[in-house]
């Protein structure tokens, strides 16, 4: 179990301009990795209503049980390793595994229950270091979307920002909001049922 404080800055980008951080990164194929998110919330959105993010992500055979919450204007995120009978039984089934993320959903109110796997995300990611941070190059694939992101994951808050906005200048790349994944895929799934 563990638990991060998350400072991060995200971008949408074109397909050009990720082919051109790529090249100027001379990062190529082999230099990604596929991860699968599965993300989990209740038929009512009580997770998404309370600005908070369930998921179990695949990533070279572990499963990371992730939960995401608002917390004093940066991401709290806590980690549950689990084994692949857990990760198949709550994909499939919706079996909440036992321990401190179960007990974290509890506290803020949500019946672990009722929670369903909404859908699955799949990302090409590479990422390395850049700066003081973490860069990262993503390229997600959900239903029949294709789109492609840009993350910088700061040591600090007074530098992140100023870091990013620098290299998104040097590569004349415009300032475009960037929901979370699970937003996006929350939006493609809405308008796959044409509501």
């Amino acid at each position: 179990m563990s638990h991060e404080l998350e400072i991060e800055y995200k971008n949408m980008l074109t397909a050009e301009e990720f082919t051109k951080l790529c090249t100027a990164f001379k990062k190529d194929e082999p230099s990604f990795f596929k991860q699968i998110n599965y993300y989990f919330d209740t038929p009512t959105s009580a997770l998404k209503n309370k600005q908070t993010v369930l998921r179990i992500r695949e990533s070279g055979g572990t499963h990371d049980f992730t939960l995401k919450q608002p917390h004093n204007g940066v991401i709290l995120e806590t980690h549950q390793q689990l084994s692949d009978e857990d990760s198949r039984s709550m994909i499939q089934l919706g079996v909440v595994p036992s321990g401190e993320i179960e007990q974290a959903i509890t506290q803020i109110g949500v019946d672990v229950d009722q929670l369903v796997l909404i859908g699955e995300l799949t990302t090409k990611r590479c990422q390395f270091p850049y700066q003081s941070g973490e860069l990262f190059l993503d390229h997600s694939v959900y239903l029949d979307h294709n789109d492609y992101e840009l993350e910088f994951e700061a040591a600090d808050a007074q530098s992140g920002p100023s870091v990013f906005d620098a290299l998104l200048h040097t590569f004349a790349i415009p300032r475009r909001p960037s929901q979370s994944k699970m937003m996006r895929l929350n939006q493609a799934i809405k308008a796959r049922r044409g509501s």
